[in-house]
């Protein structure tokens, strides 16, 4: 009897918690994230290319010190 009321209990408090962020917009995880194509999407923040190759560039051993300054 008291697990049931506790498990009650707790499932209202989360019902709660997830109305109240649903009518205030701060929910934390977006629905269009979880999407099937959501990777393929491009729903990331930026485009991190540039970055990308910088890191890789720099990895090479006979990178030069300003090779961020040589790409387009």
């Amino acid at each position: 009897m008291t697990a049931s009321i506790l498990v009650l209990t707790l499932i209202a408090v989360l019902a709660f918690i997830a109305v109240r962020a649903h009518r205030s917009g701060r929910r934390r995880f977006r629905p269009e994230q979880f999407r099937p194509a959501a990777p393929f999407a491009g729903l990331l923040p930026t485009d991190r290319d540039r970055e990308r190759q910088v890191a890789e560039l720099r990895a090479l051993h006979d990178a030069r010190a300003d090779v961020h300054l040589s790409l387009r």
